[in-house]
């Protein structure tokens, strides 16, 4: 019954309205309900099938052991290296995420993670705050740096995605 309702029913699950701002970083499926997300199931549906996923395994490969490597470095010249593994999966992740989809390092991409983690902490800092119609289009300093990010985001994936 779940699975006809989540791909096969849109609109049958209505999404909580949230703070405006929190479309900076949640523009996703997640985000979405009605027409507007019917569209997009339709739109990714493809890359998430078993033949898709398979093809993606050598840019998990390539990540995993860019991993190890660093690790086996980080011993070898240290002995005993006591790591912080949350940030190494984090680049792990970004990593996989980036070669899946531009087919390159993370270290190309590493810029735009950057960004979204400061958005991140931006939205978070105003979705905690009291929500007041309209205060997002005056011209603060966290205002005016969250539409920075943004368009910066926006920029640097038009550049790469025009490359490709």
């Amino acid at each position: 019954m779940m699975r006809e309702i989540l791909f096969n029913r849109p609109g049958h699950l209505i999404q909580q309205k949230s703070n405006p701002l929190t479309k900076l970083l949640a523009t996703g499926i997640s985000s979405l309900d009605g027409e507007a997300w019917a569209q997009r199931r339709k739109l990714i549906n493809h890359a998430f099938h078993l033949d898709k996923l398979k093809e993606m395994v050598p840019a998990f490969q390539i990540s995993c052991i860019g991993l190890e490597e660093r690790w086996e470095k980080l011993v070898s010249t240290k002995g005993c290296y006591e790591l912080d593994i949350w940030p190494e999966f984090q680049n792990l992740t970004g990593d996989v995420i980036w070669r899946s989809a531009f087919g390159s390092s993370f270290e190309e991409g590493k810029r735009i993670f950057e960004l979204q983690k400061e958005q991140t902490l931006l939205v978070i800092e105003a979705a905690r705050s009291i929500y007041l119609p309209g205060l997002r289009f005056l011209p603060t300093a966290k205002n005016k740096r969250r539409t920075l990010i943004d368009k910066q985001v926006k920029r640097i994936l038009r550049e790469i995605s025009t490359r490709s």
